[in-house]
């Protein structure tokens, strides 16, 4: 009997440690350009990013939650409830350097030029994520390429030009 148990228990273990490919751990990515270079979109929040090979990319309709860590970076006209956000700015792979650490490798760095809502030059980085597909992940906000274009509209208020 307790033969019996002690394999019910080593089964349950192991059964536990079995995950699919989607949910097990993120695989480390040594981030090239062309793997960045096109259009990325989240289709649940209705925003996208287009990176370009030149370094630059341009953000629209970009939610508020991407900009928790910046509210001083939004004009006062900002409003969380209504508007979303259109930018330009650069990219950069911080894990391109040979002597970059392994923590780094799979980002990509941003950083939003003044204009429309943003007040000040800020930055972030996109995690890039490799399971079952590559992702560009920022906290819960997660972007999944898409065959050009793919750039939707969701009718809310989008950045002033200026």
């Amino acid at each position: 009997m307790r033969k019996v148990a002690f394999a019910l228990v080593a089964l349950v273990l192991m059964a536990c440690g079995l995950r699919s490919v989607d949910s097990g751990p993120d695989l480390i990515v040594d981030v090239t350009p062309e793997m960045v270079v096109g259009t990325w979109r989240d289709v649940e929040r209705d925003a996208t990013f287009v990176f370009a090979a030149d370094g630059t990319f341009q953000a629209l309709n970009v939610p508020p939650e991407y900009f928790l860590d910046f509210k001083n970076a939004l004009t006062p006209e900002y409003d969380r409830s209504r508007d979303r956000i259109d930018a330009v700015g650069t990219w950069t792979l911080p894990g391109s350097k040979p002597s970059a650490p392994a923590q780094v490798r799979n980002m990509v760095d941003i950083t939003f030029e003044p204009g429309g809502f943003i007040q000040s030059r800020g930055g972030a980085g996109l995690d890039v994520k490799t399971r079952s597909q590559t992702v560009l992940q920022f906290r819960a906000i997660v972007f999944t390429r898409c065959p050009e274009p793919c750039v939707g509209g969701s009718g809310v208020s989008p950045s002033p030009s200026r």
